[in-house]
């Protein structure tokens, strides 16, 4: 065998809770994500844009806009309905609040389900494992940046 392909099946992902292939507490891949401004009520900027997230759309049975699912919290697997990613530039994510407004304050940290885990844990070196809120271990993405 010279190759293994098994999707993201080991991650899941916006997409695959999309296709009722998976529940959002089966999504083992998350980003964190700071909120590194308010420039409206309704509106946050978050430190991680297409470069972190893709701009992969979610497939489902149903519509899914937006770049990624916002967690209601670092501990939670629940969305927050609210919040939607709804534009992307390469280092940020412009995030609306769709009932209006947004008690988020700037620094505060969120974690996001991304649409397509596949493209995600290519775009960055390493990723980090976590039980809970404890990191276990930093391990490198050793096919980063491997053509063959």
């Amino acid at each position: 065998m010279t190759e293994l392909r098994p999707g993201n099946y080991a991650y899941f992902d916006r997409t695959q809770v999309g296709l009722c292939a998976a529940a959002w507490d089966d999504c083992a891949l998350t980003v964190l994500a700071r909120i590194v401004s308010r420039p409206a009520r309704d509106r946050v900027i978050l430190d991680s844009g297409s470069k972190t997230l893709t701009n992969d759309g979610a497939r489902g049975f149903s519509p899914a806009p937006g770049y990624g699912v916002v967690l209601r919290d670092l501990e939670s697997a629940e969305p927050e309905a609210s919040l939607l990613i709804e534009r992307l530039s390469e280092e940020h994510a412009n995030v609306r609040a769709t009932n209006g407004s947004s008690e988020l304050p700037t620094g505060t940290l969120v974690r996001i389900i991304p649409n397509h885990s596949c493209v995600v844990s290519n775009l960055v070196d390493r990723i980090w494992l976590v039980d809970g809120m404890n990191v276990v271990s930093e391990v490198p993405v050793a096919a980063r940046g491997r053509i063959t």
